[in-house]
């Protein structure tokens, strides 16, 4: 019993004085010509942190895996918080050490069976720390959400760079529209409500539907990007259990994008399925973005109708925008062109004899008709010529 009490009383807590004069680090500190830390009960003066933010940054500092020093820098009090243990500038007070930047005590004391005891407890400094650790960890949990979703969602990997900050300005003002609808998605999407996007070729339907979908998926959200086309294609290749399954797993989405619509077969299983796409999103207040180049007339003209039943459902919860900026698509037909001839190294004098007919020109969207066994050259009207936005908003050239 006498040893047993013997060997508690030699790991009796030394005094607070005695613990700073011991610490390593404080001893380190004392050596160089540093602060020393002050044992008096009054109030000691507040060390200022050096900041050494330019200075080189180890990655190896005790308990700061996930701590940014490159962000919020590179400090005496940071890295003595993180350390742990009591450093230069702390002072005892009222038997309590005080942290010497922040002034607040380091420990609690409390009567535990009849013996006051010293709990450690967190000061300001440390608490800083800790907030920013979380707000680091939530951070970078985000990205990786983010990322996780964008390759869900896009088909390919160049399109993470179609978003918002890397607008290549081509069409202003449907991109304010999709900057708009992604920033309230959260009362879209209750509703189901979506956007149909119509425009030919080069117009930037699927840049500006990738956009949104970019943008999305930075807040969290599970979006898809995929076409009537590659779902018929897929479903043919699956059993007839597993088709159910993979048409569920689609509608399961916050946001579907369904790219080039009506270029997919016109076959009853095509357009049986594509139906019960469509009716499930209806049904699940499923938001989707439609993207065709078929002009709103053609489609109105659709005389199935089971793609008619397909098509209402989608015009129901989608507003119609007309995308008919032919100046972008002008423009990177021209920085195309300019880019092969510099490649294949044609001259501006040979360019010109080597690509195709620009219209309004002779010979463009001339199409022989036979009429009575003769023969004769009639102009085809363009595809978009006069076309106006149905139920929505035609873009500003």
């Amino acid at each position: 019993m006498c040893e047993h009490n013997e060997g508690r009383k030699n790991h009796e807590p030394k005094a607070v004085s005695d613990i700073i004069t011991d610490t390593p680090l404080f001893a380190g500190m004392q050596d160089n010509g540093g602060t020393t830390a002050s044992t008096e009960t009054g109030d000691a003066a507040a060390v200022e942190p050096q900041n050494n933010f330019g200075a080189s940054v180890p990655d190896n500092i005790p308990g700061t895996p996930e701590y940014n020093w490159q962000k919020y820098g590179y400090t005496l009090i940071t890295e003595e918080t993180m350390s742990g243990g009591p450093h230069p500038g702390d002072y005892e007070k009222d038997g309590v050490l005080h942290c010497g930047y922040c002034h607040k005590p380091k420990y609690i004391l409390h009567n535990l069976f009849g013996k006051v005891k010293a709990f450690p407890i967190d000061c300001d400094c440390l608490k800083e720390c800790l907030a920013r650790i979380a707000g680091e960890r939530r951070r970078r949990e985000e990205l990786i959400k983010a990322e996780n979703c964008r390759s869900h969602a896009l088909p390919y990997a160049h399109m993470r760079q179609w978003n918002f900050a890397n607008d290549d300005g081509g069409s202003p003002v449907i991109t304010g529209y999709a900057k708009h609808y992604a920033e309230h998605f959260a009362e879209f999407r209750p509703r189901g409500e979506g956007l149909f996007l119509f425009g030919i070729s080069g117009t930037g339907k699927t840049y500006t539907a990738v956009q949104i979908v970019n943008a999305l998926c930075d807040k969290g959200y599970r979006c898809l990007v995929t076409s009537f086309l590659d779902i018929v294609t897929d479903l043919l290749s699956l059993n007839r259990e597993k088709r159910q399954e993979y048409i569920n797993d689609i509608c399961r989405h916050d946001l579907v994008v369904f790219d080039n619509y009506g270029t997919e077969p016109t076959t009853y299983f095509s357009d049986m399925n594509v139906l019960e796409i469509v009716n499930i999103c209806y049904d699940k207040f499923v938001p989707v973005i439609v993207a065709t180049s078929l002009s709103p007339e053609i489609l109105d003209k659709e005389n199935n109708i089971t793609r008619k039943s397909a098509l209402t459902r989608l015009k129901e919860r989608c507003y119609c925008l007309t995308l008919a900026n032919v100046h972008r698509k002008n423009k990177q037909a021209k920085e195309r062109n300019d880019r092969y001839r510099k490649l294949l190294g044609i001259a501006e004098d040979e360019a010109s004899s080597q690509n195709w007919p620009k219209p309004g020109k002779a010979g463009c969207n001339k199409q022989p008709v036979h009429t009575s066994g003769k023969t004769k050259t009639t102009e085809m009207p363009s595809l978009y010529e006069d076309m106006a936005p149905v139920g929505g908003v035609e873009e500003e050239d």
